[in-house]
């Protein structure tokens, strides 16, 4: 037939491309496998489809046409999921790899692309160097988008609260810095706006739009805090004096009532609702009060006050307290004190005492003195959880009282486990919130009904962020039991002198002798030394 045509002839063989396929013809024995293998391999555009055809033809010798293959498709277009990347693959006679045969190819291919709407990022480069059959090659490629950069957001650090007791030979020093103050105007955290990203260009030639950088809320109490946009820059600043503190993730300036000298009958007592410092010292018979953290910074401390109370934070007096049997400190979290003499103290969270504690009454969850040379002598210490010092008793023998109630560890272990999975659904119910929230980012223009949603979800997150704060607190708490030995544990770094009775439990242990480096904890309804 006219369309015939021969592509390989052999005294063994002939092979003749038709219409429909490809088909062989025999003669005579002779020709191997192998042979037959290295014709087909020089016209990649043959798809074998019948090997009996063929083994027919070369084993059995004279046999007629037979068709034993399909003809490839030319040149093969795929283009990527994205549209980003076009893709050819040959399956064409090797003579049409060079020469002038490959000009007509690449025309050809050019063709195919343009039919397939391959019209963005052709690469001619490629089509002229590396044509080659059976293999993908990159022959288009497009433009990816480049999303935009969400804000990024910083924040006024809180300063850790950790006392350090320090010793340099002429003075003991016990610093700590509890109040986050600021003035009015100072820098209170920032957020540089999201991007808006680029938009790509598929092989097709179509724009691929960018995603725009989230914005990230910063979360202020608009009564302390104001906000002032600049060259993509919004910046809080306080709005007045005051203690910085963070509800969530709220930041907010308290008042904070700043005392220069002293309290005494110039000043009066104080009652107070927010921070308190007072530079000085709060003089006898005076007393303070104060809703959130106390500072009293003076050097010498406090004596015979009346009482110093915060309702909900902690206190700090830098100087110590020596309190003539009179003073009473009461602190709804910590209490940090440089020594304590002659006084009550009644905290529910953990005293720490610098250096000394001399006949004084305290009650706490724990009481820490930090100093390797802390030491208790005399009074009644009364923990919930663990007391720990370097020295307890004196070489006078004077009575020391040392009791800790503790508490049920199995109980303690099943509210653990009960809080890590509460927290855990917690943040679960946090993420989402967080994903509510991004979805209003990019929101142009808020209705009076988008607006109630935004802020009931806003309330939601809030209402989690409070829920977590109280639950990793509580957890806090739970481990720090959990590490004590037994179910209630006294700590002796260095020595305990006899005059010292221990009690854990409502059980009893009188020191009769020195005491040195040792624990103690109930196990097996008895105190236990190791």
């Amino acid at each position: 037939m006219a369309n015939d045509v021969i592509i390989h002839s052999s005294e063994f063989i002939k092979i003749i491309r038709k219409v429909d396929g490809f088909y062989i013809e025999s003669y005579r024995t002779g020709m191997s496998i192998e042979q037959f293998n290295s014709i087909i391999s020089q016209h990649p555009e043959i798809k074998i489809s019948s090997f009996m055809a063929i083994k027919n033809a070369i084993l059995f010798p004279p046999k007629p046409l037979e068709k034993f293959g399909e003809a490839k498709e030319r040149i093969t277009i795929d283009v990527s999921s994205d549209e980003l990347k076009a893709y050819v693959k040959l399956c064409v006679p090797h003579t049409e790899l060079i020469g002038d045969a490959k000009l007509n190819l690449i025309m050809e291919i050019m063709n195919r692309l343009k039919a397939e709407g391959i019209v963005f990022g052709v690469k001619s480069d490629v089509l002229v160097n590396e044509l080659s059959n059976n293999k993908q090659i990159l022959v288009a490629e497009g433009i990816s988008p480049e999303n935009g950069e969400d804000s990024i957001v910083k924040m006024y650090e809180m300063k850790e609260v950790k006392p350090e007791a320090k010793d340099d030979g002429k003075v003991d020093h016990y610093e700590l810095s509890l109040i986050n103050r600021v003035n009015t105007g100072d820098w209170l955290g920032e957020r540089k706006d999201p991007t808006p990203g680029v938009p790509g260009r598929s092989v097709r030639g179509m724009i691929i739009p960018s995603r725009q950088g989230k914005k990230y809320p910063i979360i202020y109490d608009k009564n302390s805090v104001r906000e002032e946009y600049k060259d993509g820059v919004t910046t809080l600043y306080a709005l007045r004096n005051g203690a910085v503190h963070y509800d969530g993730e709220k930041i907010s300036v308290s008042n904070h009532l700043e005392i220069i000298g002293d309290v005494d009958f110039k000043v009066g007592n104080i009652d107070f609702d927010g921070y308190l410092t007072v530079k000085g010292t709060v003089d006898d018979n005076f007393s303070i009060e104060a809703s959130k953290d106390i500072e009293i910074l003076g050097e010498y401390g406090i004596g015979s006050v009346r009482e110093v109370v915060s309702k909900q934070g902690s206190i700090s007096i830098k100087g110590g307290i020596a309190g003539k049997n009179k003073a009473v400190i009461k602190s709804k979290r910590d209490l940090y004190t440089k020594f304590v003499s002659d006084a009550t103290i009644i905290c529910e969270g953990s005293v720490h005492i610098g250096f000394y504690c001399l006949n004084s009454n305290i009650t706490a969850k724990e009481v820490i003195l930090d100093s390797p040379k802390g030491q208790i002598i005399g009074g009644y210490i009364q923990a919930e959880i663990k007391v720990m010092s370097s020295i307890i008793g004196s070489p006078s023998e004077k009575k020391t009282i040392i009791s800790v109630r503790g508490f049920d560890r199995n109980s303690i272990k099943a509210r653990l486990e009960a809080l890590i999975s509460e927290i855990e659904s917690l943040k679960n119910d946090l993420a989402k919130a967080k994903l509510e929230i991004s979805s209003y980012s990019n929101t142009m223009q808020f209705t009076d009904e988008l607006r109630r949603e935004y802020t009931n979800v806003f309330n939601n997150l809030f209402k989690i962020k409070d829920m977590i704060r109280d639950c990793e607190n509580e957890k806090k708490l739970m481990v720090n039991a959990l590490r004590t030995k037994g179910e209630g544990e006294i700590t002796i770094m260095k020595k305990a002198y006899p005059g010292v009775v221990l009690e854990i439990k409502d059980v009893k242990k009188e020191i009769s002798e020195h005491v040195i480096s040792s624990s103690f904890f109930i196990q097996d309804g008895e105190i236990k030394q190791i």
